[in-house]
């Protein structure tokens, strides 16, 4: 029984090194130009590992969004069950992803790599994009949908509501994606992660602000 408690042990310790050494390796060299052989040197473990694991690259690399969403969903659930007020849950939802985006768990390095990924995967779809989208992101996106179809009191499915997540969704990226420029028009902020909830709070009430004035303009 110990034995087995040990290869338990080690085969978990294994598959999250080589969760750790692909996610280094696809940030530095994208999906099509990142091999097994340098995952798995770099996770000292051997090829094998990988098709024991996972299978084969493409089933690791859509692992590593698996993990990513995993975390997001379960940070949410933690904080906050799903009956609670509907602007109570996006609040949760906004400082849910500006965590998962800026900090990381106080990771910094993980950070970068999962960001480099995403805008890759973006910019130069691969073969993966259609299943991350169908088991990671459009679960997502439904739960942003009906949190917002709650507080504009029509369908998560009616154009009004899709187009209210994607601006609550616009303002956190903003600060990703023009991150560079931002830090450039004003130096002396300080970055987010030393502002994190006054900047939740911000989006939150601004997003708050503007459903409410989608919601009585509706016909």
């Amino acid at each position: 029984m110990a034995q087995t408690a040990r290869a338990m042990t080690a085969a978990g310790s294994t598959r999250e090194r080589l969760l750790e050494a692909a996610l280094e390796v696809f940030a530095e060299r994208g999906y099509e130009a990142a091999t097994i052989r340098e995952i798995c040197s770099r996770a000292g473990a051997n090829v094998a590992a990988v098709h024991y694991h996972f299978g084969d690259k493409r089933k690791l690399y859509q692992a590593i969004y698996g993990t990513l969403f995993e975390t997001l969903r379960q940070r949410r659930t933690d904080f906050l069950p799903a009956d609670a007020p509907a602007g109570e849950r996006l609040k949760v939802y906004i400082r849910a992803l500006f965590e998962e985006i800026f900090c990381s768990a106080g990771n910094s390095d993980r950070q970068v790599q999962l960001s480099t990924i995403y805008l890759s995967e973006m910019a130069h779809p691969s073969e993966v994009l259609d299943r991350i989208v169908t088991e990671h992101l459009e679960p997502d996106a439904r739960e942003l949908y009906s949190i917002v179809a709650e507080l504009l009191g029509c369908a998560p499915d009616d154009p009004s509501t899709i187009d209210c997540a994607a601006s609550v969704i616009g303002q956190i990226l903003y600060y990703h994606h023009a991150g560079p420029i931002v830090s450039r028009l004003h130096p002396g902020r300080p970055p987010v992660p030393q502002r994190l909830d006054a900047l939740v709070e911000h989006v939150w009430r601004f997003a708050m602000g503007g459903i409410e004035r989608c919601a009585g303009h509706r016909p």
